[in-house]
């Protein structure tokens, strides 16, 4: 007895390949999805260990920078000390104090007259001992110009 509601065996063989190659389909993106995931990761964990290697380059090179600045801090500490070693134990200087009674050598000189100047300024000579020997041409402590000789 065949109903009218039962499908021929083709027909059924055929609908399980389909389902068959549906769940096929799904499995194969699934594990295409699972792979791209785990590529993924591994290239995270190469980037990652990528940066972990770069930071510890820079840490390196960050140690090396403070090495060196703490040399060369103690070279210029020690020469510091040394510089005050040396300074303490000489003799200190004594400074030469200007005193009242004894002008200094410039004070006492006239001043050159300057050429082309008429008239001797105040202060080029000592006051009152102006007379013809001691003009600025002839003064003891100048020199003759060019052109004059000394007497």
């Amino acid at each position: 007895m065949t109903t009218a509601n039962a499908k021929p065996d083709s027909q059924k063989l055929a609908g399980t390949v389909q389902t068959a190659r549906l769940r096929v389909a799904t499995a194969e993106s699934r594990w295409q999805a699972a792979k791209q995931q785990a590529q993924a990761a591994k290239r995270r964990r190469k980037e990652v260990k990528i940066i972990a290697r770069r930071a510890r380059k820079q840490a390196k090179l960050a140690k090396r920078a403070v090495t060196e600045a703490k040399r060369v801090l103690a070279e210029a500490e020690s020469k510091l000390a040394q510089a005050a070693k040396r300074k303490a134990g000489a003799a200190p200087r004594k400074r030469a104090t200007k005193s009242a009674a004894a002008p200094s050598p410039k004070a006492i000189r006239p001043k050159r007259p300057k050429p082309g100047a008429s008239a001797p300024g105040p202060g080029s000579q000592p006051t009152g001992q102006m007379g013809p020997s001691t003009s600025p041409a002839t003064a003891a402590d100048e020199s003759p110009t060019p052109g004059e000789t000394a007497t």
